[in-house]
């Protein structure tokens, strides 16, 4: 039997000079991520190692920011964006061959950072800025952008930003231009008032909007729920999914789970049992067209059952949620989750 075919929507990589808090703020001395994170240590973790014996076949990868360090934005856009820009020049390099082949043809899609707090016309000229670093080869790849929001944990400051009309009108800037918006937001640790901000300023970048300039969202790992079995959030947490399926456009990465769950649940069985009332929520509201395989590496080793080797963990919880005949998915449906759902959202031909 042919190997399954896999799109990993959502991994991470840094160089050994970005691997450090003067790289990204939140890297501090000592942590397992405190190292780089190359595509050659992807190979490993998830067993892509060329064996004929491998059942699984990933295919591509969408690289995801990093959330690098950036200093205060004023001035000059090249002088306060190194960071971002630095992680460009780094994609670029991968794209242009520096780590080899195989590293160069892997990476599919690229979702960068984006200054989406800024004004419009700061947001206009990082795209442009942004372009002119990657080179025309590393930019065809830049399908959409990320501004991790989940990390602003007053709820009035969060308000503030995803309501105002320059956030909306760089949502509808994207749009226009045909790129995505990775939509970082954290019920768990942040808040469930997160998604419930971030639902409303979606539904208003799609207002008096063209059906083809309506920006695409693609919304990372669950929205992170707390993942705690009827708890007081689990009824705002599924309304506020459902609101967000009912726009167009809009996708959700079966993904960052092992960040969220509780402790004491240390194999695939288990973790895959506790995290069904969720998956299921998703797939009733999204269906299978819309929802996508990531593994999240290397952040799922931090807090994954088996450190580096929970990549193969988390596929393993994925297989478990999608054979199970709740979700009564065909073998089409388990062939979006795993590959079509991703090429769609982020336009990979």
């Amino acid at each position: 039997m042919a190997p399954l075919s896999v799109l990993d929507s959502h991994i991470h990589l840094w160089p050994e000079h970005m691997s450090n808090e003067e790289g990204h703020a939140w890297m501090t001395r000592g942590m397992p991520l405190a190292k780089e994170h190359l595509l050659s240590h992807y190979y490993a973790a998830s067993k892509q190692d060329g064996s004929s014996e491998a059942d699984f076949d990933v295919t591509g990868v969408v690289y995801v920011e990093t959330d690098v360090r950036y200093n205060s934005p004023s001035g000059d856009l090249k002088h306060w964006a190194k960071g971002p820009l630095d992680e460009i020049k780094f994609l670029r390099d991968i794209v242009q061959g520096k780590y080899g082949e195989r590293d160069s043809q892997k990476i599919l899609a690229i979702v960068a950072w984006a200054p989406m707090d800024q004004s419009t016309e700061v947001l206009e000229e990082w795209l442009s800025l942004a372009e002119e670093t990657a080179g025309p080869e590393t930019w065809k790849r830049v399908k959409g952008f990320r501004f991790l929001l989940q990390a602003i944990l007053n709820e009035q400051k969060f308000k503030t930003l995803v309501s105002s009309q320059h956030f909306v009108d760089n949502l509808k800037l994207l749009g226009k231009r045909g790129f995505a918006f990775d939509v970082g937001v954290d019920q768990h640790s942040g808040g469930i008032w997160q998604l419930e901000l971030i639902s409303r300023a979606m539904t208003t970048a799609h207002v008096d909007v063209p059906e083809d300039e309506k920006v695409t969202f693609v919304l990372n790992h669950l929205c992170k729920p707390d993942f705690i079995p009827n708890g007081s959030d689990f009824d705002r947490w599924s309304k506020t999914i459902e609101h967000m399926s009912a726009l167009p456009n809009t996708y959700m990465k079966l993904s960052g789970a092992f960040s969220e769950l509780p402790e004491g649940l240390s194999d695939a069985a288990s973790i895959a049992t506790h995290v069904r009332p969720w998956v299921e929520h998703v797939f009733a509201s999204f269906g299978p067209s819309r929802v996508m395989f990531g593994s999240d590496w290397p952040v799922c080793n931090v807090k994954g059952p088996a450190g580096e080797a929970s990549w193969v963990v988390w596929r393993d919880v994925v297989i478990l949620l999608v054979d199970h005949n709740s979700l009564g998915l065909n073998d089409d449906h388990k062939a979006s989750v795993w590959k079509g759902t991703a090429e769609k959202a982020y336009k990979i031909e």
